[in-house]
C-alpha cells in the first residue's frame, strides 16, 4: 500500500489516496495502512477488495476489466525490493 501511495502522489494523482491512511485491523489486531471507504471511512478489508477485483477479471475474461489509475515508471532496483508471497500479496523488502 505504501509502494501505491508513493507511485500515485509522485504522478500526481493525490486524490486518489485520499482514503489511505493507518488504520486498526481487527483481523490482523494491528494498525496497517489500509484502504477506506470514500463515503464512511470504514476500512475496506483485503478479502472484500481481492474478491471485487477477482470478480471483474473473470467476467472481462482478464485484467482489461480492471480500472487502470496510473501508468509509471519504476526502476528495476525499487521492483526488485518487493516480493510476493504465497498468499498473492506483495511484501518490501
Amino acid at each position: 500500500m505504501t509502494l501505491a501511495v508513493q507511485l500515485l502522489e509522485r504522478n500526481g494523482r493525490v486524490g486518489l489516496t485520499a482514503s489511505v491512511k493507518s488504520r486498526y485491523s481487527r483481523t490482523m489486531r494491528e494498525r496497517q495502512l489500509t484502504n477506506g471507504c470514500q463515503h464512511c471511512d470504514a476500512l475496506q478489508g483485503n478479502l472484500p477488495v481481492q474478491e471485487e477485483a477477482f470478480e471483474r477479471v473473470v467476467t472481462a475474461g482478464g485484467p482489461d476489466g480492471l480500472d487502470i489509475l496510473l501508468v509509471a515508471e519504476w526502476p528495476a532496483l525499487a521492483r526488485q525490493a518487493v516480493v510476493h508471497d504465497n498468499g498473492g500479496g506483495v511484501i518490501a523488502v
